[in-house]
């Protein structure tokens, strides 16, 4: 584990037991639970449904850098197993109990402690338990990532080829200046709901909205917001622009026509301890590309269809399958009838015909 990676590990540590308690701390994180619900379908994954037969399938979600599960807590109903993984053992503690307390199973949900960016990853998180999960999402987490890239490619190792989500929350870029930070990704702690959609080839925030505004309000009482603690040491990365964020994905080796990001409409307001501080966050998702194998398969059955389609027997065919036919009067084609000297397209001879071996 690096030093940065270590002092991240520190901060989270000691913010578990205040973690998310803060009424600002909570707006933010309704903000981006209304806003990950609203966006649920433009996810592209196969949520579970409340019509489905329980156990006939299987979707999985690994909640990366979990904190203590704010976003196992919105995306949870919808998919069958969960699996956490954050660097903080204090923060897995408040996760784990907050699974159990909501009644669910350890297979169903549980997290572990451990580091995925690491240039050895444990041996316990590279068993098949932790591959082929439908969607990872990283939930105001990637901006204390040291090396954001490397994140993106190793989380694309766990997810299902060509059908597998890596959503990715967080901001867009923001100042450095004066302790801009907030108590971050374990459990998203900002913005509110996904609103603009941004173009992704540009740096500049939205353009569209994407969902209703339903932000709580900063505070419930009149005692002024009490601050997080200053966590600004842990911050890799003062934001992103969405182009910084397709160039990981493509790098990464998911599909670039399936990358799409967009905004929230409202500003998320954090508390620290220089002051207010506003930021707009962003929700961006693509899916993995097929593997080789995955590419020739999806070619062969491409082909296939094309020859059924060139084959089929109800297909209406213009010369009502008649060789040669004509828009004029039916002319006599070659048949067996035919004297074997006349030429193949039945034209009268002009010449006169020669013996055999053409002497």
């Amino acid at each position: 584990m690096s030093a940065f990676t270590e002092a991240n590990r520190k901060a989270f540590d000691d913010l578990s037991s205040t973690y998310n308690s803060q009424p600002w701390q909570k707006a933010i994180s309704s903000q981006i639970g209304n806003a990950l619900l609203a966006q649920k379908e433009w996810m592209g994954v196969p949520w579970i449904l409340p019509t489905d037969e329980p156990g006939r399938r299987d979707i999985r979600l690994l909640d990366y850098a979990c904190g203590t599960g704010s976003i196992t807590q919105v995306l949870g109903p919808h998919v069958s197993t969960i699996r956490g993984i954050d660097i903080s053992e204090n923060m897995v503690t408040k996760y784990n109990e907050a699974a159990s307390s909501s009644g669910l199973t350890h297979e169903q949900a549980h997290a572990v402690v451990g580091d995925l960016f690491t240039q050895t990853v444990a041996p316990d998180l590279c068993t098949s338990e932790w591959y082929n999960f439908d969607i990872a999402v990283i939930g105001l987490g990637f901006h204390h990532f040291e090396h954001p890239d490397l994140a993106i490619k190793r989380l694309a190792e766990r997810l299902k080829s060509e059908t597998g989500v890596l959503v990715i929350v967080d901001f867009l870029p923001f100042e450095a200046s004066g302790h801009h930070h907030h108590h971050h990704h374990h459990g998203h702690k900002h913005d509110n709901q996904t609103d603009s959609s941004l173009n992704s080839e540009h740096a500049d925030p939205p353009v569209a909205s994407a969902s209703k505004s339903t932000d709580a309000p900063a505070s419930s009482s009149t005692e002024p917001p009490q601050p997080a603690k200053d966590v600004q040491h842990t911050v890799k990365t003062h934001g992103f622009t969405p182009s910084q964020i397709r160039d990981f994905y493509t790098a990464a080796g998911f599909t670039p026509e399936s990358f799409d990001i967009t905004a929230l409409r409202e500003s998320a307001t954090l508390h620290l301890s220089s002051g207010p501080s506003e930021r707009k966050i962003f929700i961006a998702k693509a899916t993995k590309s097929p593997t080789a194998w995955q590419k020739l398969t999806n070619w062969l059955a491409g082909g296939q269809d094309t020859v059924r389609e060139q084959f089929r027997t109800d297909r209406v065919d213009a010369q009502a399958w008649r060789p040669w036919a004509e828009t004029g009067p039916d002319r006599e084609v070659w048949g067996v009838g035919k004297n074997k000297e006349e030429p193949w397209g039945g034209f009268e001879q002009r010449a006169e015909k020669k013996s055999w071996n053409g002497f």
